[in-house]
């Protein structure tokens, strides 16, 4: 970006960055230690062309990022979103054996859990004098996926804007050795109505150390309350004025959990993608295969072609 043009813009939180190939991404130009990405969106839910652009996109970021085993990737849907009778539930409903959801937390920065109702919190909602809000008494639970089909459960939750993926290094640990396949195992019950490698799989991800780490980084100052110690893990729940005003030393802390984290944003009108390292490079060269497969994004390119 010329120098002399960013001094006479106004700051803004999210500005374009110069290569036209990025667009419609967006880059921080506030955020110092990592990179912050954003990709908007033209409504939430996202539909139709849209969404395809945006699964294959996400499609192409994950195999460069898997690549080689160097990042594997996690999983998370907001709770709230499954709360109201609708899409999200049904789907999660459905397919929850497959899923195997574990709950965790989603915190917001310096967020606490709130507090169990009292008798006479709830006196004048049972009396019908006032509606129960669902916000204030519930915090904002995350469901992590198991489940290893990554792919698949984009196509499932993706563009319904509570979506969370992170993309972190391998741990050894959460690596099951191969159940013997021998016809004496094979042939039991269990395998004949579960799949039984997918929940041996996913009993040693129950060992993963992300667990722990997230809950020493993300769960500061909720180390007294009583359902800290039963949490499975926490996950900030940002916004991208929320990277932006992070101390360096804080944003470079966060790293530490994860290399990249994604997460849809209704506040922001988008999807954020914030990671340790610039991804410059490889989000223009993602960009551009599709542009030669013929897919343009379906809202934004204009606005890429008169940049």
């Amino acid at each position: 970006m010329n120098p002399e043009m960013t001094k006479k813009e106004p700051r803004s939180r999210l500005n374009p960055i110069s290569e036209q190939g990025m667009l419609p991404i967006r880059k921080s130009t506030e955020v110092t230690a990592g990179s912050l990405y954003w990709i908007p969106v033209s409504d939430v839910p996202v539909y139709g062309r849209e969404q395809y652009w945006l699964r294959r996109f996400f499609d192409e970021l994950h195999a460069v990022l898997t690549k080689e085993n160097k990042l594997r990737q996690e999983s998370f849907l907001q709770m709230k979103l499954t709360a109201p009778l609708g899409h999200v539930k049904d789907t999660l409903h459905k397919n929850q054996m497959r899923l195997m959801p574990l709950m965790g937390l989603g915190r917001r920065p310096n967020g606490k859990l709130p507090p169990i109702p009292t008798e006479e919190d709830l006196e004048p909602i049972l009396k019908g004098k006032m509606k129960f809000d669902f916000n204030e008494y519930v915090a904002d639970y995350m469901f992590w996926f198991l489940e290893r089909d990554e792919q698949w459960k984009r196509e499932l939750f993706l563009g319904y804007g509570g979506y969370t993926m992170i993309y972190l290094p391998p741990d050894p640990a959460t690596t099951p050795p191969p159940i013997p396949d021998y016809p004496a195992i094979r042939e039991m019950q269990a395998f004949k109505h579960f799949d039984m490698d997918s929940l041996w799989e996913a009993t040693f991800l129950l060992g993963d150390s992300f667990r722990e780490k997230s809950k020493k980084v993300f769960g500061k100052g909720l180390e007294e309350e009583a359902s800290f110690e039963g949490l499975t893990f926490i996950l900030p729940y940002w916004r991208a004025r929320d990277f932006q005003a992070a101390p360096v030393d804080e944003l470079a802390e966060w790293f530490t959990v994860f290399d990249v984290f994604i997460a849809e944003s209704p506040d922001d009108r988008g999807i954020l993608m914030a990671s340790k390292d610039d991804l410059d490079t490889v989000l223009v060269e993602i960009l551009e295969k599709m542009r030669q497969d013929g897919e343009f994004h379906p809202v934004y390119e204009m606005e890429r072609k008169q940049s």
